[in-house]
C-alpha cells in the first residue's frame, strides 16, 4: 500500500486564544522549504505561511550560501502569514549535516544571532521524514535527492543511518549520481569505448554545448557542480522510460544502490516483520517511472516493507516534531 501525505489547510494568521506559532523548516542539497503554522488548544495544526529558498547544506553549500538560504525562506515564511519572529512559540530546523557539531553550532549561532525563536531544535533532515511518513516515527526513511541517505528506528527508539555520506564517495543511487553516471557514458560514447546513447544529444544540448569535450566547462561553471550535475537526472530518468539502453541501466544501478540502503538499515536493526517506509527527496517523489520501478525492487526485501508513504513535503514533519513537543505527545 502506497499512500501520500496530506497538507494542512492554510487559514487566516489572526490569534486564536491558546493557540502557538511553529515554524518548520527542512534544508538540503537543492532547496530550503520554510513553513510558518499555528497550533491551536486541541493540537490541530494550520499552515499559515510558506518561504522557499536556495540549498542549506553547509558542508556541500557553504556557510554563507545555506545562511542566506535560511534567511530567504525564513523571512518569506513569516511575510506569507503576517508574522514575526517575536511571534513564534517553537522551531524546528531539519538541514541536512546537521548531525555534524561544527555545523550544528554555526546554525545554532545563526539562530541566535536572529534571535529566532526562545525554543530551537536542530534535527538531520531524515527526521521529519520518518515522523510524517511513518507510524509514530517508527520505521524507515529513505531519501532519494539530490543525495541519498537511510534512517530507521525501531519499536525501542534505536536509530540507524546508512548512506548520506555526501557526492565525493557516497550518495549512491542519488540525482547526483544519476547524472554522473550519465556524463560518463557520454564520455564513453563520445570515446567510443562505450554503447552509443540518446543521452549524448540531450545532454549537450541541456548544456547549451556543442563538443563532448566542453561538457566538463559547462557543468563546472557555477558555484555548485554537484546541483549542476544533479540536475541533469530527470534527462536521464526520461531517456530510460523512452527504452535508451544505457539509461536504463544506469536508473536500474541508482535503484539498486537505493534498495541496498534500506536493506542495510533493516538488517542493523534486525527488523523480522513488514515496516512502515517513507519516501522523500525530488528524485523518488517527482518521478514515477523511478519511484514505480523502485517499490517494485523494495518489495523484494525481506522482510518487505508494509505500508509505503510518500512524503513530498518532508517540511510537515518538522511542524509534527514541533506539535509533539508543546503537546506532550513525542516519544
Amino acid at each position: 500500500m502506497v499512500s501520500a501525505t496530506s497538507v494542512p489547510e492554510r487559514v487566516s494568521s489572526s490569534p486564536a486564544a491558546g493557540s502557538r506559532m511553529i515554524l518548520g523548516v527542512d534544508g538540503g542539497g537543492s532547496k530550503t522549504d520554510a513553513l510558518v503554522a499555528r497550533l491551536d488548544a486541541s493540537g490541530q495544526l494550520s499552515i499559515l505561511g510558506r518561504g522557499k529558498g536556495g540549498p542549506s547544506n553547509l558542508r556541500l553549500a557553504g556557510k554563507a550560501q545555506s545562511l542566506a538560504s535560511l534567511d530567504l525562506a525564513v523571512d518569506e515564511a513569516l511575510a506569507d502569514a503576517g508574522v514575526s519572529r517575536r511571534d513564534l512559540d517553537y522551531a524546528v530546523l531539519a538541514l541536512a549535516g546537521s548531525g555534524s557539531p561544527d555545523v550544528n553550532r554555526d546554525v545554532s549561532k545563526w539562530a541566535e544571532q536572529r534571535k529566532l525563536c526562545t525554543r530551537v531544535e536542530i534535527i538531520p533532515d531524515v527526521e521529519p521524514v520518518l515522523a510524517e511518513g511513518t507510524d509514530q516515527g517508527r520505521g524507515v526513511a529513505l531519501i532519494v535527492g539530490t543525495g541519498s541517505v537511510a534512517i530507521g528506528i525501531d519499536q525501542d527508539g534505536n536509530s540507524v543511518t546508512k548512506g548520506g555520506w555526501g557526492h565525493w564517495f557516497g550518495d549512491k543511487g542519488s540525482g547526483f549520481y544519476l547524472g554522473y553516471k550519465a556524463l560518463a557514458a557520454v564520455a564513453e560514447a563520445s570515446d567510443e569505448i562505450g554503447p552509443p546513447t540518446v543521452l549524448s544529444d540531450k545532454i549537450l544540448e541541456a548544456l547549451g554545448a556543442t563538443d563532448p569535450r566542453d561538457i566538463l566547462k559547462e557543468v563546472s561553471a557555477g558555484k555548485d557542480t554537484r546541483r549542476e550535475v544533479a540536475a541533469l537526472s530527470p534527462l536521464v530518468l526520461r531517456a530510460a522510460a523512452d527504452n535508451d539502453g544505457v539509461a536504463q541501466r544506469i536508473m536500474n544501478e541508482a535503484i539498486g544502490e537505493a534498495v541496498k540502503l534500506v536493506a542495510a538499515v533493516t538488517k542493523a536493526l534486525a527488523f523480522d516483520t513488514p515496516f512502515s517506509l517513507a519516501l522523500a527527496g525530488g528524485v523518488a517523489c517527482r518521478n514515477q517511472y523511478f519511484r514505480d520501478a523502485l517499490l517494485l525492487e523494495l518489495k523484494k526485501l525481506q522482510p518487505p516493507p508494509g505500508i509505503i508513504t510518500v512524503v513530498d513535503e518532508p517540511v510537515l514533519g518538522c511542524l509534527t516534531i514541533a506539535r509533539n513537543k508543546l503537546t506532550g505527545d513525542g516519544k
